[in-house]
């Protein structure tokens, strides 16, 4: 399988400051890049999953129902009804974790077998780079759905691979909306799952693999409502995810575990990215609030986990964002370096339902 691309139809490279985002590629007929590393890229287009690697190169086409094979044949209607929308991880075996339309799924790459192997209480996926591997070959995520009778929340845990789940922790009625993601901290050698989004629901939760002993981080407000998380062997940083407030960088202190408030962001930040050559990345969404301060969606670029400087900016395309989506950059999973990494945008001018491989340039 050979991956295409688009020539650009804007300019192909973006400066703010002493960094410049170059983008050397616009994939088309892909819409997400799940996982990108200097030997293997996984990426979709509706029910299409494609894999390409040094050993194999395969399409995975996922069921679907007859109503979602008209509705999927059109970007604003796939846009519309969450069509594109999955996760894909690859686990160590090169077999895929598969998460779409409120099921999980694992595919043998041997045997070119896809299996249901769970069915989501109330969601249809979860949040990109949010399903995290520990050291010893546990796979964990939890639910993010809209919830809006605050149901109780499962986090799940695999221990073969993908093949089973069993629930491991369950946040009780009225704690949370949902979980954010659930990321190995290899400090501590203990899983953190974030929650969110509104008062007395925003937690950091650090946790053993088997969530007997658990540590609650937080005061439930905005301040710890974030969706993924830099760990360093001292601090762990996270950036607000909040249209309610003005979202900050977050610096938590490992011994006494108080937070300080670094760097205002122009909005709630989603997805973030550390590139294995020192630099790291952020992305603001453009969503409606009071902590969207103008109407862009930035790229933002820090060598130091202390300044940062927007590396690029993307226009909402103008659509109503209750119906075609909030304007968003996201990452892959996967070790990548400012001279090859990947993004995809959703609901931005000129780049909606497009990944682009990119690097970085002074």
């Amino acid at each position: 399988m050979q991956l295409t691309f688009i020539q650009l139809h804007q300019p192909n490279s973006l400066i703010f400051g002493m960094f410049r985002l170059k983008i050397n590629r616009v994939f088309s007929k892909r819409e997400i890049m799940h996982f990108a590393d200097a030997h293997t890229q996984i990426s979709s287009f509706f029910n299409l999953i494609f894999v390409e690697n040094n050993q194999q190169k395969y399409t995975v086409k996922m069921p679907i129902k007859w109503w979602e094979a008209i509705f999927g044949l059109f970007r604003l209607s796939r846009r519309a009804l969450r069509l594109d929308k999955c996760n894909v991880l690859p686990t160590p075996e090169n077999n895929l974790i598969i998460v779409r339309q409120g099921q999980v799924y694992f595919y043998d790459s041997q045997t070119q077998t896809l299996s249901q192997t769970l069915t989501l209480r109330q969601c249809r996926n979860v949040l990109h780079q949010s399903i995290g591997f520990s050291e010893n070959g546990h796979v964990f995520f939890g639910e993010y759905g809209h919830n809006a009778a605050r149901e109780a929340v499962p986090v799940y845990r695999s221990s073969d691979g993908g093949r089973s789940w069993i629930c491991v922790y369950e946040f009780k009625p009225q704690e949370i909306k949902h979980v954010h993601g659930c990321y190995w901290d290899p400090y501590e050698q203990k899983i953190w799952t974030l929650t969110g989004d509104f008062a007395n629901e925003n937690w950091v939760v650090v946790a053993d693999e088997d969530f007997k002993n658990v540590e609650k981080i937080g005061t439930g407000q905005q301040q710890f409502r974030a969706c993924n998380l830099f760990f360093e062997a001292d601090k762990v940083h996270w950036i607000m995810d909040s249209q309610l407030e003005n979202s900050y960088h977050i610096v938590l202190d490992r011994k006494t575990r108080q937070i300080e408030q670094k760097m205002l962001f122009q909005g709630p930040v989603w997805y973030i990215k550390r590139l294995q050559d020192g630099y790291y990345l952020a992305a603001t969404t453009q969503e409606i609030g009071a902590g969207v301060l103008d109407k862009k969606a930035h790229l933002m670029l820090s060598r130091d986990l202390e300044n940062w400087q927007t590396l690029a900016q993307f226009e909402h395309d103008g659509l109503p964002m209750r119906y075609f989506k909030f304007g968003v950059i996201g990452f892959s999973d996967g070790p990548q370096s400012s001279n090859q990494f990947f993004m995809f945008l959703e609901s931005l001018r000129g780049y909606d339902g497009k990944v682009l491989e990119c690097s970085i340039e002074k």
